[in-house]
């Protein structure tokens, strides 16, 4: 059975009715097609996530594209931290991630945070499907593509605020129902979905605020201006979103100041958009995690210059997607509205468009032309965001919407050519989304040392021969402060006399990193006196110090 809600779908048109005369329809959501997409979602998350799954509290998501990178370990340890409000507090994200962590060891918060996003964003795409006239396979495939993409996949390899996708379909599909009738009960989830999506992450709310205008505009003129009181649903939807927006500049006065106040302050350098803003054939390369593919993707990126805005590329939208999308579109403008989605092709294309030109860089230059792009007005207003390719989600989002459309035209066509392309289109978008899972994971430890230090009994105290960064100051405390970094006394594992050191020190164990000067230095040499090497791992090595302290060296650290 289905609950009624009184979300609105578009009707078939009566013989001879023109499409904008068409009466919207209340229908039922479809739970039970919802219920389905979510469950089969689930399964695949749990299929490419299942190396985590099995050590939920060493593991971490994704492939490191980028190197180690400290974000993923500050957000675990502010998860430890009393819940608080501030100028860096996501609340949507952090708050459940602290609740989580309350009762999970925060790596485990982490991962299950990160990994429930992909049943939900599968969840709520098929929603905004369904009422965007979709059909339950239609959008399914919506639904999937969208959950799956490249860019969800890639962010989740580093950004769990990031990889919250669920909230866009969720706030668009509430948006539209407001504009359709806005009644109470209607406003209330446009709040709910608004604070969903602007308070999980900073990139969320510009996101939101950048595609809202153009998303009413097409809507309403394209689906809503043909109903009854239109206007009211303009007005009312208008009216509450600039209430809302008020609210939301109320808090943040509130708790982060300087981001009105002086955003100067707190802004990124302008030659980072141009490291952070996607490319225009950033949709077109296969994604680097692809099994096949991915390896000659990373080539070109190196090859043209890209290393640490890599991650940022990750929008591609596969050439199945494509052509599926171009279907629809191709449809569309041959004057056929049937099967009724069809009619929505203008509202998702206009926004995939404005979504793609503000996840450009900010400008291009032509000749003697000079082209300034929206990422670089923007930037003018709120400087301190920088990573412009992240409104590719919004452009994949729409590419799986119109993929959909063009699944549902081809299966509906009822020929057999219509359904062996849907076929041969959906196989291509599989292998070119595509993962291979033993791949798709690392340790929240950077070597096999580290784990093996890790799950020795407690009373060693070893040091690390590397020095402390953003990304390995998390070492630490994921090993329970048996493992210190280079510091202090000590700041050069090559030095002469460091086993007595260590000794004194209290030291029980040296560990040593491969790809190292240090890794390096001992390969090339013996071990000195007083070290004994201990365990051997193709990244790293342990050396037990078999020295007793020197009096020379006293026994205080």
């Amino acid at each position: 059975m289905t609950a009624s809600t009184g979300w609105t779908v578009c009707s078939s048109p009566a013989p001879g009715a023109s499409p904008s005369a068409t009466p919207a329809v209340r229908a039922a959501v479809d739970w039970r097609g919802a219920a389905v997409v979510a469950a089969l979602a689930l399964f695949i998350t749990a299929l490419i996530a299942a190396p985590v799954l099995l050590a939920p509290a060493e593991r971490l998501f994704g492939r490191e594209i980028v190197g180690r990178n400290h974000d993923p370990f500050t957000v675990m340890r502010q998860f430890l931290r009393p819940i608080s409000f501030g100028l860096y507090t996501q609340p949507v994200t952090d708050v459940a991630g602290a609740l989580l962590a309350r009762v999970l060891y925060p790596v485990t918060a982490y991962n299950m945070l990160l990994l429930l996003s992909f049943p939900l964003s599968a969840l709520t795409a098929y929603l905004l499907g369904r009422h965007l006239a979709l059909s339950p396979s239609g959008a399914a495939v919506a639904a999937l593509a969208y959950a799956f993409s490249p860019f969800h996949i890639a962010q989740a390899a580093y950004h769990v605020h990031i990889a919250q996708t669920q909230w866009f379909p969720f706030y668009l599909l509430a948006l539209f129902l407001c504009l359709d009738e806005p009644r109470p009960m209607r406003v209330g989830l446009l709040l709910v979905a608004t604070g969903c999506v602007a308070f999980s992450n900073f990139y969320g709310g510009l996101i939101a605020a950048v595609i809202t205008p153009v998303a009413i505009a097409a809507y309403w003129l394209g689906v809503a201006r043909a109903r009854a009181r239109s206007i009211r649903g303009l007005l009312v939807t208008t009216g509450s979103l600039l209430l809302i927006a008020g609210g939301g500049i109320a808090y943040v006065w509130t708790v982060a100041r300087e981001v009105i106040a002086n955003p100067a302050a707190i802004a990124f350098g302008r030659a980072d958009l141009f490291r952070y803003s996607a490319k225009w054939w950033s949709y077109l390369l296969p994604p680097v995690q692809n099994p096949l593919l991915g390896d000659g993707a990373r080539r070109l990126w190196l090859e043209a210059g890209v290393g640490g805005g890599m991650l940022e590329q990750q929008v591609s939208l596969g050439w199945g997607i494509i052509a599926l999308g171009l279907v629809a579109a191709a449809r569309w403008l041959a004057g056929d509205r049937q099967p009724a989605a069809l009619r929505n092709v203008p509202l998702v294309a206009a926004l995939a468009l404005a979504a793609l030109a503000c996840s450009l860089s900010p400008e291009r230059r032509i000749g003697p032309f000079t082209i300034v792009r929206p990422s670089g007005i923007l930037y003018g207003v709120v400087p301190m965001f920088r990573a412009y390719a992240r409104f590719g989600v919004i452009v994949q989002l729409m590419a799986a919407l119109l993929a959909g459309m063009g699944a549902d035209w081809l299966l509906g066509a009822g020929t057999r050519r219509g359904k062996v392309a849907c076929t041969a289109l959906l196989l291509l978008a599989v292998g070119e989304y595509a993962v291979w899972p033993p791949a798709l994971w690392r340790d929240v430890l950077p070597t096999a040392a580290h784990r093996w230090v890790a799950r020795q009994p407690v009373g060693l105290r070893v040091l690390d021969c590397a020095k402390s960064t953003p990304a390995e100051s998390s070492v630490p405390w994921l090993t329970d402060r048996q493992l210190m970094l280079l510091g202090g006394q000590f700041n050069d594992c090559t030095e002469p006399n460091l086993p007595e050191k260590l000794a004194a020190s209290g030291y029980t164990h040296l560990l040593v990193r491969r790809e190292s000067p240090t890794g390096r230095w001992f390969a090339s040499h013996p071990p000195p006196e007083g070290l004994r090497r201990l365990e051997q791992f193709s990244d790293s090595e342990v050396f037990a110090v078999s020295i007793s302290p020197h009096p020379v060296f006293g026994e205080t650290p």
